[in-house]
C-alpha cells in the first residue's frame, strides 16, 4: 500500500505533468484533468510556487463570479544540457525548465573529448546555477554509463562518463546511444497509438545504427548492443564498410536485408528511414526489394524521414527533463 509520502510524489508528478502541457492553467482545469480534488491541486500549486516551481501568473476570462487564478511552470526553476556527439563534433544545447531553448553551438575536438565536454558543463554551470541536469548522446553503443564499442571514441573506452560528471558537479547525469533517444523522439513526436512497434535506420558521421520502440518503450537488450547493424551478416567487413562510406556495395541491397531481418524478427508498424545521399532517391527500389522476399501482410509502412535531428533533440530533451527532480 502506498505511503502518504509516495501519493503526493505522484500527485506532484501528474500536476505538472498538466502544468508542461499548458502554457497557464487553473487549479479547477488542473484538477479536471487530473482526477484529483480541488484541496490537494490547491494544497500541491502552493507547494510548487514555495520551491518556486511554479508561478502564479493571472486570471482565466471570467463568464460571472470571481475570475480564477492561473498557474505556469517557472521556466527558469531549471535549465538542462544537452551534450550530443559524432563524428568529431560536440552539439550542445541549453534548455529552459518548459524545454524551450535558451542557447545552442558545438565544439570541434581531435582528441580530449570528457575535458571538452568538461568545459562546456563547467561554462554552463557557471552561467546558469539552476544547471539541473545533464543528457550526453553518443553515436556508439553505450551500457552502465560506458561506451563499450570498439569502433567509436577509444578516449572514452571505459570511462564511467555518468560518474564522472555526476560526482564534479553534483547534478543529474545520464548517457545514451543516439539512435536509442532518437526512436524515442520519434515515438513521442508523432502519433503512434495505434503503433506496436516502431523501427529506426540512420546512418551518420559514425556509420550505421538502429532502435526499436515496443509497446511504448525503448528496446536495448540486455547490453545495450539492440540495434548494432555492423554486426548483422549482411556482408563480409559491415565495419569496414562503414568507414569507407559504403562504396563498395549495393545500398539498396543492403538497406533490404537489414528491413528483412527486422520484419522477420519483430514484425514492425512502421521503419523509419532517416534520409541520406546513399538513400535519398532509393526508398521504392528498397521498398520493392522488401515486397518480393516478404509476404504482403507482413510488409510494414516504410517511410523517409528528414528529421532526424528533431527527433533527436526532442529524445534528448524529455530525457533530461525527466533527470529534474
Amino acid at each position: 500500500m502506498a505511503n502518504s509520502g509516495t501519493i503526493k510524489s505522484i500527485n506532484i508528478k501528474n500536476i505538472l505533468k498538466v502544468l508542461n502541457a499548458n502554457e497557464s492553467i487553473s487549479k479547477t482545469d488542473i484538477a479536471k484533468y487530473t482526477g484529483l480534488s480541488f484541496p490537494t491541486v490547491s494544497s500541491v500549486i502552493e507547494y510548487l510556487i514555495d520551491k518556486k516551481e511554479v508561478n502564479e501568473v493571472g486570471r482565466k476570462d471570467s463568464f460571472g463570479g470571481r475570475c480564477a487564478k492561473k498557474y505556469s511552470l517557472n521556466p527558469m526553476y531549471a535549465v538542462s544540457l544537452l551534450l550530443y556527439l559524432e563524428g568529431n563534433k560536440i552539439n550542445w544545447i541549453i534548455n529552459d525548465f518548459c524545454r524551450n531553448r535558451i542557447e545552442s553551438g558545438n565544439v570541434i575536438f581531435e582528441n580530449e573529448i570528457l575535458k571538452k565536454m568538461d568545459q562546456i558543463i563547467a561554462l554552463v554551470k557557471s552561467r546558469y546555477c539552476q544547471l539541473s541536469s545533464v543528457i550526453i548522446g553518443v553515436a556508439s553503443n553505450i551500457n552502465d554509463g560506458k561506451i563499450i564499442s570498439k569502433m567509436e571514441y577509444n578516449e572514452l573506452q571505459g570511462v564511467d562518463i555518468i560518474k564522472y560528471f555526476k560526482d564534479k558537479y553534483n547534478i543529474a547525469v545520464n548517457v545514451e546511444n543516439d539512435m536509442n533517444i532518437a526512436v524515442r523522439g520519434y515515438w513521442e513526436r508523432h502519433d503512434t497509438k495505434d503503433m506496436q512497434v516502431v523501427v529506426n535506420i540512420y546512418i551518420g558521421d559514425n556509420g550505421i545504427g538502429s532502435s526499436m520502440v515496443i509497446n511504448g518503450k525503448v528496446w536495448r537488450g540486455i547490453s545495450n548492443f539492440a540495434g548494432e547493424l555492423h554486426y548483422l551478416p549482411i556482408c563480409d567487413d559491415n565495419i569496414e564498410q562503414a568507414k569507407n562510406g559504403f562504396d563498395e556495395i549495393d545500398i539498396v541491397e543492403y538497406y533490404g536485408k537489414i528491413i528483412q531481418s527486422y520484419i522477420a524478427l519483430i514484425n514492425p508498424n512502421l521503419i523509419v528511414i532517416y534520409n541520406n545521399s546513399y538513400i535519398s532517391d532509393k526508398l521504392e527500389e528498397v521498398k520493392q526489394y522488401c515486397k518480393v522476399r516478404i509476404p504482403e501482410e507482413a510488409m510494414p509502412e516504410i517511410i523517409l524521414s528528414n528529421d532526424f535531428n528533431d527527433d533527436y533533440e526532442y529524445g534528448l530533451s524529455k530525457m533530461a527533463s525527466e533527470l529534474i527532480d
